[in-house]
């Protein structure tokens, strides 16, 4: 920090950041308020630097989640009865919102548009063991090609979700400085590679 930053006090920016936020930082920084806000900038970095290799695993994720869709349902796979009739009550939900605000924004109503839109918790979700039968019995080796032989789905879904919630802390600011973030990266880059071994090694 600057000599004027060293002067701030964490007091003085509670209205902006909130006593409760910021305590995370005092306290590791044991109540000192110059190191803690270091540190607060440090965790924004530290975040941002997560961006694109977060970015890279999630488009990935979503794109070979619709291809499996494609294969499966049809082009407009979310609009087929078939997928409808076994999509849960939260993936419907979502659909119906995704639509109404495309349909809001004047757009035409696409896949490219509905996959774009939807979020990495609504395809987190679509490797739950409730779609196994329909879709990834068939197409988990499709989608993930270099799969290790003995990972199956609900390995591939827990390691989506795991990426998906550090995803979240980042994107909903929180404090990742406790996190173990080499393997954080470690998970979104082998999840990367599960995909797709050419973007893996292009994002590195």
């Amino acid at each position: 920090m600057t000599d004027a930053n060293q002067q701030i006090l964490t007091s003085d920016l509670h209205p902006t950041i909130s006593p409760e936020r910021l305590g995370t930082y005092l306290l590791a920084a044991n109540r000192d308020d110059t190191k803690a806000l270091n540190l607060y900038i440090w965790n924004a970095h530290v975040g941002e630097a997560f961006h694109l290799p977060i970015q890279a695993a999630e488009v990935a994720l979503r794109n070979t989640i619709n291809s499996a869709l494609i294969r499966r349902f049809g082009a407009d796979w979310w609009s087929d009865d078939r997928f409808l009739e076994i999509a849960s009550d939260r993936h419907s939900k979502d659909l119906a919102d995704v639509k109404r605000r495309i349909e809001k924004r004047g757009s035409a109503l696409c896949t490219g548009q509905i996959v774009a839109n939807l979020s990495f918790g609504f395809w987190a979700g679509m490797l739950d063991s409730s779609y196994n039968i329909a879709v990834w019995s068939k197409e988990l080796g499709n989608a993930f090609p270099n799969l290790p032989i003995q990972k199956k789905r609900k390995q591939v879904a827990t390691r989506v979700r795991k990426v998906s919630n550090f995803r979240n802390r980042i994107w909903h600011h929180e404090p990742i400085f406790r996190m173990n973030l080499s393997q954080e990266y470690a998970d979104a880059m082998e999840l990367l590679e599960w995909i797709c071994p050419v973007k893996l090694n292009w994002i590195r």
